[in-house]
């Protein structure tokens, strides 16, 4: 039994970890590897307090929402329900703790000075938090009366899932720090360095069992990194200015995400209970 649980966890642990790997070779200037190390574990540690914060959300805010009472009173509530676990307790609180470390920690490494960077670091933060999300379930298996390995093998969409919103955020907040842009149009591109991958986690969750969400994904993130290395190819050094994210930007990124957030919950239950 012992001997099966080793290779459970290894089988759960190896895919991001080559992941890593394979994000880290593709970089024509390779990132310093304690750099991405601590980001990778970065976005392991945050699931514990997450994780947390999630049951208070569960077991205290719900409740005072009414969304429990409402279940009993009108399946459209169940719906409602539905759409506030998926947006805003899986979604926007997961984004929104890998998008912190991502600006208050990564944005400030000398390292990482070109848009390639911002990508690859993201991506190692989405792997970091995949990796302990699906140890997580792993150790719950027993309890979901799910197969272990079931379990790892079907983990493995999620873990392609929270790369990919890693590279969309990466993405978008390289075009804010790298970009010559406006400063409207650059505080447009941190918005959605966190809103675009709230919303794209969001419906993922939403219309779980939707199997084209990861392939699709899988080709975004090759296509990203085939285009990304391709600019690489051209410059004869790596460094590029970079610009200071302002911490307005920042509080209108989460203020716009969460309002999306509740219009996109509200707008699901208001139309359930208009078309039942």
């Amino acid at each position: 039994m012992y001997f099966e649980d080793t290779l459970y966890y290894l089988a759960t642990i190896t895919p991001p970890i080559i992941l890593g790997i394979i994000i880290w070779q593709s970089d024509r200037f390779k990132e310093p590897g304690h750099l991405l190390i601590a980001s990778f574990l970065l976005g392991c540690a945050i699931d514990i307090p997450l994780g947390l914060f999630i049951n208070i959300t569960e077991d205290i805010i719900a409740p005072l929402l009414g969304l429990e009472v409402w279940n009993e009173a009108l399946p459209a509530y169940g719906i409602s329900e539905h759409a506030f676990q998926n947006f805003f307790r899986a979604a926007f609180l997961e984004e929104s703790v890998k998008f912190a470390i991502l600006i208050f920690f990564c944005t400030r490494l000398t390292a990482l000075n070109e848009p390639m960077d911002a990508v690859i670091y993201a991506s190692a933060i989405g792997l970091g938090y995949a990796t302990m999300e699906n140890i997580g379930y792993l150790r719950a298996a027993p309890y979901l009366g799910v197969p272990e390995w079931s379990m790892v093998k079907g983990r493995l969409y999620p873990l392609v899932m929270h790369f990919g919103f890693g590279v969309i955020m990466g993405l978008f907040l390289s075009q804010n720090l790298f970009a010559e842009r406006s400063v409207f149009k650059r505080r447009i591109m941190i918005i959605l360095s966190l809103l675009v991958p709230v919303m794209y986690h969001g419906i993922y969750n939403y219309k779980e069992g939707w199997d084209v969400f990861p392939i699709l994904t899988l080709i975004f993130i090759i296509g990203i990194f085939y285009y990304l290395r391709r600019e690489q190819e051209v410059k004869i050094t790596e460094s590029e200015d970079k610009a200071v994210i302002d911490v307005t930007d920042i509080f209108y990124s989460y203020a716009a995400t969460l309002a999306l957030v509740v219009i996109i919950v509200s707008s699901i239950l208001l139309t359930t209970l208009f078309t039942n």
